[in-house]
């Protein structure tokens, strides 16, 4: 029998890997992926591994992006809408053109002053996210405990807060809220901070960066769907900034899926997963996740530490209690690489195989969050903690014998030393 379990835990890993890798296929038969970080938040099916015996959670610590939202500007509208405006006053439309025109202008009505609003698919996102906490762990959350929350001032995350706490507080109204959003507390919540010295590569990684994406652009095929007259597209049209700002607002129309509109149907599936590829590659030099890129994930260590501070507090008080936080993408991206989350800190520089290894969509869809369970036994001071992305268990390179459980005086060492560092 011991035999039998030392060979399913040898090989175990391995089959973790082949699954939590991306495939092609696997973007095709949802292309909706294709969207990056608009990815609709997935209702993940996953089911929770019990805790060791005697174990009972006490303690939630969660940092969560805002919800589904307009796109933060309405400049791929703008040029997108000149072009073709253009184009219509000199009867260059195809049909499809025309068709997508006036889809477009409906569009631009409903984002019109709205840019990075929250959407109503955001607001109901996060609902669905705080109901699915309650229901997951109502040791903690039906108990009349204080939920301290903090957002990001930027209002689709006040407002993804509010809408998550509202939740909380509908399904246990004896719960103590107290919710903040404030540039205070910005030092840890989305630090925005510059300083993070930059390294000479940066630049030979952002032009390995421009080439790959004109590699991966073929916006002949997309030029001709719409515009009768190759030389009108030759003289007024950038064809890569047209084939970009068309896939920006595509992407963002699941975010309001009470418009019933797509534009995906104007692209493939091939190109829609090459523009993705360059979209994932761009948020990984972005971050700073290349070996050659400036470190700019480093500016979110304040929040590791804030995150480890906290549960210290809450663990020396002996109290049941909730801390959330709301954010940003560029926040849980960082934090994912910075806990070494799986598949959230291996970032090749071959950008061609880049997405095998790390996918935007997996890790920060709309609403992506990052929740750590804290757990603790009646006379016992082992305090154990599990991690959870977008509401799946995770690992961390840290070991343990209760996996997907930590202990967390091993865990807090970890991350400390990764501190000091």
């Amino acid at each position: 029998m011991k035999l039998k379990t030392c060979i399913v835990l040898l090989f175990a890993p391995f089959v973790v890997v082949l699954q939590a890798q991306t495939t092609k296929e696997e973007v095709m038969a949802n292309i909706l992926q294709a969207g990056g970080t608009y990815y609709s938040y997935p209702t993940p099916t996953q089911k929770l591994t019990p805790a060791p015996k005697g174990y009972k959670p006490f303690y939630i610590s969660h940092y969560g992006r805002h919800g589904s939202r307009y796109m933060v500007s309405n400049r791929p509208f703008d040029y997108v809408l000149e072009k073709m405006n253009l184009a219509e006053k000199e009867n260059t439309l195809t049909t499809i053109g025309k068709e997508t025109f006036k889809k477009l202008n409906v569009a631009y009505q409903d984002a019109y002053n709205r840019g990075g609003d929250l959407s109503k698919l955001g607001g109901r996102q996060h609902q669905a996210i705080a109901q699915r906490m309650y229901q997951n762990f109502p040791e903690v959350l039906s108990q009349p405990i204080k939920v301290d929350a903090h957002a990001s001032y930027v209002m689709r995350c006040s407002l993804s807060m509010s809408y998550f706490c509202q939740q909380l507080r509908a399904l246990n109204p004896k719960l103590q809220i107290s919710m903040d959003s404030s540039k205070r507390d910005m030092w840890y919540i989305a630090n925005d901070d510059d300083s993070i010295p930059k390294v000479e590569s940066d630049t030979i990684m952002r032009n390995q960066l421009h080439d790959f994406r004109q590699k991966m652009y073929h916006p002949a095929r997309l030029m001709g769907l719409l515009f009768s007259d190759k030389d009108f597209v030759e003289k007024e049209i950038d064809q890569n900034k047209m084939m970009s700002d068309l896939f920006n607002i595509a992407e963002d129309m699941q975010c309001q899926p009470e418009l019933n509109l797509s534009f995906y149907d104007l692209f493939t599936k091939e190109e829609l997963f090459d523009i993705w590829q360059c979209d994932n590659a761009g948020w990984c030099f972005g971050n700073g996740f290349f070996k050659s890129s400036t470190p700019r994930y480093k500016a979110h260590y304040n929040l590791l530490r804030n995150i480890l501070d906290t549960a210290d507090q809450i663990i020396r008080e002996g109290r049941n209690a909730v801390t959330l936080r709301f954010g940003h993408d560029s926040v849980v991206s960082p934090l994912a690489y910075i806990l070494h989350l799986k598949d959230c800190d291996n970032v090749p520089e071959d950008l061609d195989n880049l997405y095998k290894y790390w996918t935007n969509f997996k890790i920060i869809p709309m609403g992506g969050n990052i929740q750590l369970i804290f757990y603790k036994k009646a006379n016992n001071q082992d305090i154990l903690v599990k991690f959870l992305l977008n509401e799946h268990e995770t690992s961390i390179p840290v070991k343990t014998n209760c996996a997907p459980y930590y202990h967390w005086n091993d865990v807090e060492a970890f991350y400390r030393a990764e501190l000091e560092k």
